[in-house]
């Protein structure tokens, strides 16, 4: 059995070494938008924040979301910036309390930017592919 935990701000310390490893490896692919260290920052300030897919069975942490509550001028949106974890059949289906919880904050919306293969498996939950996400480093900027 898992379940979906929200991490108050207050407890970000408690169960970050829980998650950091995981944060630092999705931070990799991010092209040195942010570190772990970041992250947790910005969860300890409630600017984002940090779920958890806790295991039951064996007592430990199974997958990890983050997300940030983007305020547009015609939108509140809840993006998921991060989203890692092992087993996704056991706990993909969570992302409705994400989406309840968004609801509950104001959100009209959710977005995500993930690999190609989170289109597919998001659709069975009403998400739309609406753009591609292409980047380039400016080293000397």
């Amino acid at each position: 059995m898992t379940d979906l935990v929200g991490i108050p701000s207050a407890n970000v310390d408690q169960v970050w070494p829980l998650i950091e490893d995981r944060i630092e490896e999705a931070c990799l692919t991010s092209r040195g938008k942010e570190k772990a260290f970041d992250i947790r920052r910005s969860a300890r300030y409630g600017e984002k924040q940090i779920w958890v897919v806790w295991d039951a069975d064996a007592k430990d942490v199974l997958a990890m979301v983050v997300t940030e509550l983007v305020v547009y001028p015609r939108k509140k949106v809840c993006h998921i910036q991060i989203c890692v974890g092992d087993q996704r059949e056991r706990w993909q289906h969570h992302i409705s309390i994400i989406e309840n919880w968004a609801r509950e904050n104001g959100c009209r919306g959710m977005s995500l930017v993930a690999r190609p293969g989170w289109s597919r498996i998001l659709k069975q939950y009403g998400y739309d592919t609406t753009h591609h996400l292409v980047e380039k480093d400016l080293q000397d900027a």
